[in-house]
């Protein structure tokens, strides 16, 4: 019985290797926007294609306060950011590898959210791209879900086949807590460095508390808003920023992105042609 048991058990295994990719499928659309879309100020919005062909446009600002966060933040090996926009409503902030290069990529929504301020673009940028710098780029840390993934369901289906339920259970739980340790742990080493290219670019970390704002003010909101916690971490890089404030006897005013937004809906995505 076991060794049918066992086969049963790799094939789950294979099954959900493949699907620890799974929360990727939910980025509908990719905007991989060139060196040389950033090479020209625009005179207006911006037209660009996606990977899959389809035209979008970029507002004209929105542009501008991405090709000067790109242009401020200290570049990693003599490199520019490489920034994708990404359709998706899970997504807020992520890490995406083409041809060979890690792109900083953010939501629709997200830009259309906090486009138009350019202290919050550059303080959820700084941070990405500091995941980067440390080698933890897209690449790395779908490994490390994947790994994460299969191995607790090995190991809680395989404990609650051959013991209880509650030893699959607890072995599952087990996991998550070595997951959840180590990710901090990445988060504690990149946190300070996304701040130092922040506050070495002139910008100030109020961005931080207008990303945490926002946030705040929809915790009520229905789960359509989940895009907005899917990175970890805020909470460490706003006492960052507010250890920075204090000693520096700096203040943040107008924490709203925009004032007249109040609860932030999901519409509004950047127009497709």
């Amino acid at each position: 019985m076991r060794p049918v048991v066992l086969r049963l058990l790799l094939v789950v295994v294979i099954v959900l290797s493949g699907c620890a990719h799974l929360y990727k499928t939910q980025i509908h659309d990719v905007v991989y926007l060139s060196d040389s879309q950033f090479a020209q100020i625009p005179d207006g919005d911006v037209r660009v294609n996606s990977a899959s062909g389809k035209p979008y446009v970029i507002t004209q600002q929105h542009f501008q306060n991405l090709l000067a966060v790109r242009n401020k933040i200290v570049p990693v090996q003599g490199q520019y950011m490489q920034i994708a926009l990404v359709d998706s409503d899970f997504h807020t902030l992520l890490l995406l590898s083409h041809d060979g290069k890690s792109y900083v990529a953010m939501s629709f929504d997200f830009l259309n959210i906090f486009g138009a301020d350019e202290e919050s673009l550059a303080a959820a940028m700084s941070h990405q791209y500091a995941h980067i710098a440390a080698g933890d780029n897209a690449d790395v840390q779908d490994g490390r879900e994947v790994k994460y993934f299969v191995t607790k369901e090995i190991v809680s289906t395989g404990v609650s086949l051959f013991a209880t339920a509650a030893g699959g259970y607890g072995a599952g739980a087990a996991i998550d807590e070595a997951k959840r340790v180590q990710d901090k742990g990445i988060e504690d080493q990149v946190n300070p460095l996304g701040m130092k290219w922040l506050i070495d670019a002139s910008y100030s970390p109020c961005g931080f508390l207008k990303i945490q704002y926002v946030m705040d003010k929809n915790s009520a909101v229905s789960s359509a808003l989940t895009y907005l916690y899917t990175h970890p971490g805020i909470d460490d890089r706003v006492k960052l920023a507010n250890q920075y404030l204090k000693e520096n006897k700096l203040e943040c005013n107008n924490l709203t992105p925009d004032p007249s937004a109040g609860i932030v809906g999901k519409s509004g995505r950047l127009s497709q042609q």
